[in-house]
């Protein structure tokens, strides 16, 4: 008999989720076509994406569906950059997928650091952001390695002030912990199934109200315009 206990790195899929998933499967519709199949499809999507915007506090048309925590966390550090952010300020523990995404993105990076217990220093943020030029803050809510919970709500009070952008990485948090937009005060926020009884495979991006992102994947008009791709129904 084996327990699994790693629920940091990818928690078990529930088993309502599990029966949710067969249901789709066994019908398959695209949800882009018109036809009754399809449009059970999309019934679902729209479902889950009223869900999900429960989860967090946010109006449905702010979720953008895609393919994990990864692309989600991407497509917001791009929007920002889109949006007139001139400026990197990473956390120094953030998750390689936004650490990464942010040294290819051609923009200078900053490294916000954290103290002997892990938390960012808000102070040095204050100071940084203070400097020439707008910045995209990134700071995720909870580690994935650690658990140590961030400060999102005071970041964001800096951030706000200084005219820029918080992106924040709630994967680690999300279904854990209360999470919702308006308490964190974040412009954009990324979750992923997978950590929270869902599959691998699926995560959403977060977006405030009067806040936009641009689509990174090119294709067909899915999600909006913001995602190319048919989209995963199970």
């Amino acid at each position: 008999m084996s327990v699994y206990l790693d629920y940091n790195a990818s928690g078990l899929v529930r088993p309502e989720v599990q029966v949710l998933m067969a249901k789709a499967l066994a019908d398959n519709g695209n949800p882009s076509a018109v036809h009754a199949a399809g449009r059970r499809a999309r019934a679902r999507i729209e479902t889950a994406r009223a869900q999900v915007a429960d989860l967090v506090g946010a109006d449905p048309t702010a979720i953008i569906f895609s393919s994990g925590g990864t692309e989600s966390n991407a497509q917001a550090i791009h929007s920002a950059l889109a949006a007139g952010c001139e400026r990197l300020i990473v956390g120094a523990t953030e998750h390689p997928c936004v650490a990464e995404a942010a040294a290819v993105s051609g923009v200078p990076v900053e490294v916000l650091p954290v103290d002997a217990d892990g938390v960012v220093d808000l102070a040095w943020l204050a100071e940084a952001l203070g400097r020439p030029g707008r910045a995209v803050v990134a700071i995720h809510h909870a580690n994935n390695e650690s658990g140590v919970i961030q400060p999102i709500a005071e970041a964001a009070a800096l951030v706000r002030a200084a005219g820029g952008w918080l992106h924040v990485d709630a994967i680690q948090s999300a279904g854990k912990i209360p999470v919702t937009m308006r308490a964190l005060g974040a412009d954009s926020l990324t979750l992923s199934a997978h950590k929270l009884g869902g599959p691998q495979g699926v995560g959403a991006l977060v977006l405030k109200d009067g806040v936009s992102a641009i689509r990174i994947l090119h294709g067909a008009g899915q999600e909006r315009g913001l995602r190319a791709g048919t989209e995963n129904v199970p």
